[in-house]
């Protein structure tokens, strides 16, 4: 039985394990293994501390039986050679994994992720900056949940496209077609000027409400902004607390909220004419922007 054996048996009878033996001894666990499989013995020093914890003696380990006075006479002197094998020292840990909590000795295992975290409070949410730590195999279970997640976010992108393609091709027809019934309409009752108006209407309408539901040129941020200055804040009323009084102030309201509808669907009207009529232009160019960005 060699001494790996033994000190598995000693350390059994001990009711220790590997890693209680290790923490006594403030070596890793793999050394205590290395000794018990017998690739590697401890040191003189580590074997004092050894049979002191395992309670038992280096005889013991090395199964030397101790002989009598008549086997004494008769022995030989023998010398012993034994070879000693230096553990080697372990690398400093550096940092700790915060995936999975593994120790990491070497700079080259070492991965620094900056990430932001939204913190609450109260009502308010702000954005701090934090540093991450992952190892080696954690960086790289990362690198592909990354590319799974951006993977998956362009999938959304496309089809969030081509369902803004579709509809640009879907709602603006619905509304040319009826125009165009109308347009129809007048040419056989012989009102041809509103017929034109209406073909007209349909081609810019078309081209409008396709450029709009594509979204993806300055004709929608320009029709909101013309569209916005409709939107005024009205003047205070200064009236006298009195029968006249409130009925003055109750119809300048009244005016003054009929002025303000009337304001917002006269620049609404504006914005939109001024849009249809860039729309004609800039139609061709967002529906092709559409296409290559899902390509």
């Amino acid at each position: 039985m060699g001494i790996g054996l033994k000190i598995k048996e000693y350390r059994t009878k001990a009711g220790l394990t590997q890693k209680d033996l290790a923490d006594e001894l403030h070596v890793t666990y793999q050394a205590v293994s290395r000794w018990e499989n017998d690739d590697a013995e401890p040191s003189f020093d580590m074997l004092k501390d050894l049979c002191r914890i395992l309670n038992c003696s280096t005889d013991d380990l090395f199964e030397i039986n101790k002989p009598t006075v008549e086997e004494k006479k008769e022995e030989q002197p023998q010398i012993i050679e034994r070879v000693i094998i230096k553990e080697p020292e372990q690398k400093p840990i550096i940092a700790v994994c915060e995936q999975c909590n593994k120790p990491i000795y070497d700079n080259d295992d070492l991965f620094r992720y900056n990430e932001s975290i939204g913190v609450r409070t109260g009502r308010t949410t702000h954005y701090e900056n934090r540093q991450r730590i992952f190892c080696k195999e954690c960086n790289e279970i990362k690198k592909l949940q990354d590319k799974r997640i951006e993977e998956q976010r362009q999938r959304q992108i496309k089809t969030e496209f081509l369902k803004r393609r579709v509809h640009s091709f879907i709602w603006p027809s619905i509304l040319a077609i009826i125009f165009l019934i109308v347009a129809i309409t007048s040419f056989v009752k012989g009102d041809s000027s509103t017929g034109v108006g209406c073909i007209i209407v349909a081609i810019l309408g078309y081209a409008f409400l396709g450029t709009m539901i594509l979204n993806n040129t300055f004709i929608t941020d320009m029709w909101m902004e013309v569209a916005s200055w409709g939107f005024v804040r009205m003047p205070g009323i200064i009236f006298s607390f009195s029968f006249d009084g409130l009925v003055f102030l109750i119809a300048t309201k009244i005016f003054l909220f009929i002025l303000g509808i009337a304001l917002a669907l006269l620049s609404a009207g504006f914005a939109t004419v001024l849009a249809m009529g860039l729309s004609i232009f800039v139609y061709p160019f967002a529906l092709r922007k559409n296409i290559k960005e899902i390509e």
